[in-house]
């Protein structure tokens, strides 16, 4: 997540009322000395800010690690009696559609999770080179198609945000990594896919990363008295 991302997060998160927030779970929240030592600006905009207000944050990953307090895999059907235990009003779905086969059902799921009234807020790559986590599917939606996903969740608020950012930013931390890409331009022959990749790189040292941001509220209408996606 980026600082600027985090921060446009943190606003929106501002104007809700605790209630409608707590519990609040953070879905493929990584452990924590990823949140507060490899992205501090995570803990300062979002998390903390939350904690001072009463508000309940549980992070959930699909592994252990120090800071996760779920553990579930979201999109496994199993799992999903245990979240809902937790009574989720709210939910942080950050980074992740691009990452999964279906973004699909994991937005089903995200709404399955918080119920009616629930809160859903999403970002999403809108500008951004391919990153395998453990893979990308270069899904990069506008806001309106991150609402069409999300149907019949309502978006209230839908953004494209400039992170300020580009591959620049981390050159200039990192000189050598500039090396990769220019030492395999000449060579395409050599694992093409990987070379597309690689050169590529190159695009981004002038083009800055923007995400895509949403909110969107479940209507009771579409839940049934099982819980269910009508």
């Amino acid at each position: 997540m980026f600082e600027a991302e985090a921060i446009w997060l943190g606003n929106l998160l501002r104007l809700q009322d605790d209630e409608a927030l707590s519990p609040l779970i953070n879905i493929g929240s990584s452990t924590r000395h990823f949140r507060e030592q490899e992205q501090p600006w995570t803990e300062r905009a979002l998390f903390t800010p939350l904690k001072t207000r009463g508000v309940q944050v549980l992070h959930l990953d699909n592994r252990e690690g120090d800071g996760i307090d779920i553990r579930a895999d979201i999109l496994a059907d199993h799992a999903l009696p245990h979240i809902k235990d937790f009574a989720p009003k709210a939910v942080l779905c950050c980074n992740i559609l691009e990452h999964v086969p279906d973004p699909a059902r994991l937005a089903r799921r995200c709404i399955e999770i918080v119920g009616p009234g629930g809160l859903i807020f999403v970002t999403v790559p809108f500008s951004y080179p391919h990153h395998r986590d453990p893979i990308d599917t270069m899904f990069r939606p506008e806001p309106n198609e991150l609402a069409a996903l999300f149907r019949p969740a309502v978006m209230l608020k839908g953004e494209v945000i400039d992170t300020g950012q580009s591959w620049w930013t981390d050159v200039r931390r990192r000189p050598w990594i500039l090396l990769r890409p220019l030492l395999r331009l000449p060579f395409p022959f050599v694992n093409f896919p990987g070379w597309k990749r690689s050169v590529a790189r190159l695009y981004w040292l002038r083009h800055r990363y923007r995400v895509t941001g949403a909110l969107f509220q479940v209507p009771p209408a579409t839940i049934d008295t099982e819980g269910r996606a009508a």
